[in-house]
């Protein structure tokens, strides 16, 4: 695979000394769909603005296979004009990007998003969906050979976002490589690889299978009768990771039989329920980011 971005050593620290972004290597290549996993403030925004030009890194390198038009990018806030209407948008961005005859390719990216039926509407009176769809299309307008969207379903809805996750597999099926970031952990299913960050840097690189396999143990889940006791009783049994989820408590603990673990939790004062649970992307993301946290302390 042709590789399209490399950073080395990228960082971003603000004046007044806040570290935005640091030491970040990132490798993208044809065929690519990876997410940026990360909370907010993690650094994600900071590290798209930096890919596209906009902000000046303060350290490290950014290095382009292309030109720059091979790159595409869609911001997390709406940035086209809200009074021209749909078509207009698209006809500005496509004068901006100096092509030749677009309609024709206007018309087919409005079609393939469903959103000709709108495209005499003003872009300041779309629903957050179709926003998102329509700088989508602008995006997509010089057939980029890389597309990065930063949180590109924040503010969706749920019917909306699953329609949009349709069409950019779609897009990558059609041989687009894309870069998302997300603070939704369970939008992990749409990445190929995933990249966690928190704290301006890369906690971690790899695959779900991976990270369950690396991070291993047994996984319960417990509905707690009441909160407080149920958390110290289950402290008591030394689990390897613990954090609650509104009223429901996860537990890491080492490899085991399930079922008499299951058995001796279930007597726990405090615990009205506890079944077997698959660990998920956020029981990787803290059990991380608990494992730093105890190396600072050592």
């Amino acid at each position: 695979m042709a590789r399209l971005l490399e950073t080395t050593g990228l960082a971003c620290r603000y004046p007044d000394g806040t570290r935005a972004v640091e030491g970040l290597d990132l490798a993208l290549e044809e065929g690519d769909l990876v997410g940026l996993i990360g909370p907010d403030g993690a650094g994600k925004t900071t590290t798209f603005r930096m890919l596209m030009g906009l902000q000046r890194p303060t350290g490290g390198r950014i290095r382009l296979a292309a030109d720059r038009h091979a790159l595409s990018y869609v911001p997390q806030v709406f940035s086209l004009s809200p009074d021209l209407t749909v078509e207009e948008n698209l006809q500005l961005q496509a004068r901006l990007y100096d092509l030749k005859d677009p309609a024709p390719r206007i018309a087919s990216l409005l079609a393939s998003v469903d959103l000709d039926r709108f495209r005499d509407r003003m872009s300041g009176a779309l629903s957050g969906g179709m926003k998102q769809k329509l700088s989508l299309c602008s995006a997509l307008l010089p057939a980029p050979r890389l597309l990065l969207l930063d949180e590109p379903t924040t503010g969706v809805d749920p019917v909306s976002r699953r329609e949009f996750w349709t069409m950019l597999h779609a897009i990558h099926d059609e041989g687009v490589a894309i870069l998302f970031s997300t603070p939704y952990m369970d939008e992990a299913e749409y990445a190929l690889r995933l990249l966690l960050m928190d704290g301006g840097r890369i906690l971690a690189e790899g695959t779900l299978d991976g990270f369950r396999e690396e991070m291993g143990g047994v996984v319960a889940a417990l509905t707690m009768a009441d909160r407080k006791l149920a958390r110290s009783q289950v402290a008591a049994l030394s689990p390897l990771d613990l954090f609650a989820e509104g009223e429901v408590l996860r537990a890491r603990f080492p490899d085991q039989p399930m079922e008499p673990l299951l058995a001796r939790l279930r007597a726990l004062p405090g615990v009205a329920a506890a079944r077997e649970s698959e660990s998920t992307l956020e029981d990787y993301f803290l059990h991380v980011l608990s494992a730093q946290e105890g190396a600072l302390h050592e």
